[in-house]
């Protein structure tokens, strides 16, 4: 039969864990840990989402550089071709 208090113990985090993948992270805790919970989370998306940006611009910047270079580059080998 099992222990009556671990069954209920599961059932619970059972719940806990349906409840929380459908609402998000954090919706079980009490109103001001949540509240903190999503102000920390809210921080670290804008800290992703600049980071990204930022590697995203720096990328886009660099394959420009690139383009730039390739055909200076390749007009004194068409010179020394000819």
């Amino acid at each position: 039969m099992g222990n009556p208090a671990m069954v209920k113990r599961k059932n619970s985090e059972k719940r806990r864990k349906r409840y929380e993948q459908r609402l998000g992270p954090g919706v079980y805790l009490p109103k001001d840990e949540r509240l903190a919970f999503n102000a920390a989370a809210e921080k670290a998306i804008a800290a992703a989402t600049a980071e990204k940006a930022k590697y995203d611009a720096d990328k886009k910047a660099a394959k420009a550089k690139k383009k730039a270079e390739a055909p200076a580059a390749a007009a004194p080998a068409a010179e020394a071709k000819k």
